[in-house]
């Protein structure tokens, strides 16, 4: 029994091992083109991306792809080479789990200027509204950067840099407002520093 109970181990062992060798490449593969369809979303228009990782130094890198980890940018430009604008990559913990999110940033406007949410497990018809809902995602159209962004309540936006909340959704509404507002405080100082060699794609 000992023997039979080894041998089916070994073999299971062994399937797991050869399943995710066999399917590692095309996952990293499917990822990479979900998240420059992402990107090309985010801006309309984009027909060159670079990707940039963020050193501890707070230089950048030009990435071959995907597949370091840490903190990444990702350059859109226009046909002409023009910088369209960076999608940055934030994430921070909702009602019941992480928010994934990717959002734009337009440096000649210093704006957020969209935002997709990549994961999430919120309460169906509540906190998954956030992907989803017209109104609140307006907030990410032209969304200020020169000030901290902040969630309001429902119907009390007065500043550019607000984000009206989701009535019913409080708790996953602040925490789109605290990745957006963390990203903004860690990494846009990063993008800013850098602005000149991203805009000439270096």
């Amino acid at each position: 029994m000992i023997r039979l109970l080894g041998a089916v181990s070994l073999i299971c062992g062994l399937l797991i091992v050869g399943t995710n060798l066999l399917t590692s490449a095309r996952i990293r593969s499917n990822q990479e083109t979900i998240m420059r369809n992402s990107v090309s979303e985010l801006l309309p228009g984009a027909q060159k991306q670079i990707i940039y990782g963020v050193e501890p130094s707070g230089e950048l890198k030009i990435l071959p792809g995907l597949d370091t980890p840490g903190q990444r940018l990702f350059a859109g430009y226009d046909a002409s080479g023009k910088l369209l604008g960076i999608v940055i990559e934030s994430s921070a913990r909702g009602y019941a789990d992480l928010i994934q999110a990717m959002y734009s940033y337009s440096p000649e406007k210093q704006e957020i200027i969209g935002f997709k949410i990549v994961d999430m497990r919120e309460t169906p018809g509540l906190g998954d509204r956030t992907r989803s809902d017209p109104d609140f995602l307006s907030n990410f159209k032209n969304l200020d950067t020169t000030h901290p962004a902040t969630v309001v309540k429902h119907g009390s936006k007065k500043n550019p840099w607000e984000i009206d909340a989701i009535s019913g959704a409080t708790i996953s509404s602040r925490a789109v407002g605290k990745l957006i507002a963390t990203s903004e405080q860690d990494v846009l100082p990063v993008v800013r520093k850098n602005l000149e060699r991203i805009e000439k794609g270096e």
